[in-house]
C-alpha cells in the first residue's frame, strides 16, 4: 500500500455548493508523488491541463501559469487513464489543503462520468488540520514549510511539483510528531 500527496494549481478557487459545474474552477497543473509507508518515493505523476475557458489574470499572477503555456496541454480527460493508474492501490490521500484538492478532482471527474470509478484512497491527510495545533490558525504551506525545516521560503511556490515536494518535507516532519 502507498501514499499519494497531490497538489493541484488552478483556474481559481471553488464556488459554493449547488454552483452549477460549468461554473466551477479548472485544474490547470498536476502533481502527485507517490511514496511507500516508509517513505521512499515509488512514482510520480506530472501534468499541466487545458483549460476550456482563458484564464483570469489574477491566476497567472499567483501561479506564472498561461493560456499561450497551457495552449497544447492535454484536457482532463486525456490525464485520466495515468491519474488513476498512479491513485490505485494508495491508502492515503495529502494535500495541504485535503478539501480543496479532493474538491477539484472530483469536479474534473464529475465532468467526465468518471467520479466513481477513481480509485479514490480511503483516508484523506490534510496539513492544515493536522497542523492546527502549532498556532492555533490555518497556517499556509510556507508556514508549515518553515515551521518543518527551518528554511524561510519554498522555491517556486504555487507551482504544483515545488508544493508537493514541500508538503512531503511537511507530511513527515508531522507525522513524526505523533499529530495523527
Amino acid at each position: 500500500m502507498s501514499v499519494i500527496i497531490v497538489d493541484t494549481e488552478t483556474s481559481g478557487l471553488l464556488e459554493a455548493d449547488g454552483n452549477p459545474l460549468p461554473n466551477q474552477p479548472y485544474i490547470i497543473e498536476i502533481y502527485t508523488l507517490r511514496i511507500s509507508d516508509d517513505d521512499v518515493i515509488e512514482d510520480e505523476y506530472y501534468s499541466l491541463v487545458k483549460p476550456p475557458k482563458p484564464l483570469p489574470e489574477v491566476i497567472t499572477r499567483i501561479n506564472g501559469l498561461t493560456d499561450n503555456a497551457l495552449k497544447n496541454a492535454p484536457s482532463f480527460a486525456a490525464i485520466y487513464r495515468p491519474l488513476a493508474e498512479i491513485f490505485l492501490g494508495c491508502h492515503t490521500f495529502v494535500a495541504h489543503n485535503a478539501p480543496f484538492d479532493v474538491g477539484m478532482l472530483s469536479n474534473e471527474l464529475r465532468r467526465i462520468d468518471k467520479h466513481c470509478q477513481f480509485p479514490w484512497p480511503p483516508i484523506v491527510y490534510c496539513t492544515v488540520e493536522q497542523s492546527m495545533h502549532l498556532r492555533g490558525y490555518r497556517l499556509k504551506l510556507q508556514e508549515l514549510h518553515e515551521i518543518a525545516t527551518g528554511l524561510p521560503e519554498i522555491p517556486n511556490a504555487h507551482q504544483a511539483k515545488a508544493d508537493v515536494m514541500a508538503l512531503f518535507e511537511c507530511y513527515k516532519w508531522l507525522r513524526g510528531q505523533h499529530v495523527d
